[in-house]
């Protein structure tokens, strides 16, 4: 797989053990300023405040760092809550190179520049935990909501900065034992969140680094307009994703079709 393939599955399916690097607002309250809040109710306000779509599309413009390069993409990205996220990223100078297909169990991808494409199930990404590879985490990564919550078995609040802070520890253990610490910061004004950090040790530990900030007012919500994700691995992977144009709930073409001469990704 080529690297713009990798650099594609990390922004959609990688949206993996996360931390979020970031702030939703300028204003910082001090600590005597936020009350005191139980992690049963800090959570209910988060759910209250989602970001809540049937259809989402958006444009964006992507600056990509790695252990190797830098280099900026710009695209379109199409989502229907639940069940597909369609993608299309292109060149600065407007040539799409990629277009995916990400659906409740399949990935497709085609590679323009190399005329190759990618049909898999999500399963078969092995550097992907499978507690995360649902469309519902993907998709709510990148909206900034956090649909995990649930799944965790502990949580506990501190306030930090002028920011709740939530902590959530859960241990998974089934085929592959797995250790999940995540803490979230999020705004004691408007209940969203602006950081998180994800410790996880599935198959080997993985700390990774989101931030939501540059919020707007997106069909009632506040919506993050900016979202930065650094991945702590080797190789380094860092990426700014700047949206704009956004739509809700408008009808949406999730046009795809693998072209008969490209041949399948090694």
């Amino acid at each position: 797989m080529n690297r713009i393939c990798e650099v594609l599955l990390t922004i959609t399916l990688f949206a993996v053990s996360l931390a979020f690097l970031g702030c939703a607002t300028d204003k910082t309250l001090h600590k005597n300023d936020v009350r005191d809040i139980s992690a049963n109710r800090l959570i209910q306000e988060m759910d209250g405040n989602n970001f809540v779509f049937d259809r989402f599309q958006a444009r964006f413009n992507a600056k990509i760092e790695t252990t190797d390069a830098s280099f900026s993409l710009k695209g379109q990205i199409r989502m229907e809550n639940d069940s597909i996220i369609w993608l299309s990223v292109s060149l600065p100078i407007g040539v799409e190179i990629v277009r995916a297909l990400i659906t409740n169990d399949s990935v497709f991808i085609i590679n323009r520049t190399d005329k190759t494409y990618i049909k898999e199930s999500i399963g078969n990404f092995k550097m992907i935990p499978p507690q995360i590879a649902e469309i519902g985490f993907i998709q709510s990564l990148l909206v900034g909501n956090d649909n995990t919550l649930k799944n965790y078995k502990k949580h506990k609040v501190e306030i930090i900065d002028g920011n709740y802070n939530l902590l959530t520890y859960n241990k998974i253990e089934n085929n592959n034992f797995n250790t999940t610490l995540k803490t979230i910061s999020v705004n004691p004004e408007t209940f969203k969140i602006n950081k998180i950090t994800i410790f996880e040790s599935f198959e080997k530990l993985r700390k990774v680094e989101v931030g939501y900030d540059k919020f707007e007012l997106v069909d009632g919500k506040m919506f993050p307009m900016e979202i930065e994700l650094d991945l702590d691995e080797n190789p380094k992977f860092y990426i700014n994703i700047s949206y704009s144009n956004i739509y809700v709930n408008g009808e949406q073409d999730y046009r795809f079709s693998i072209p008969k001469k490209f041949t399948p990704a090694k």
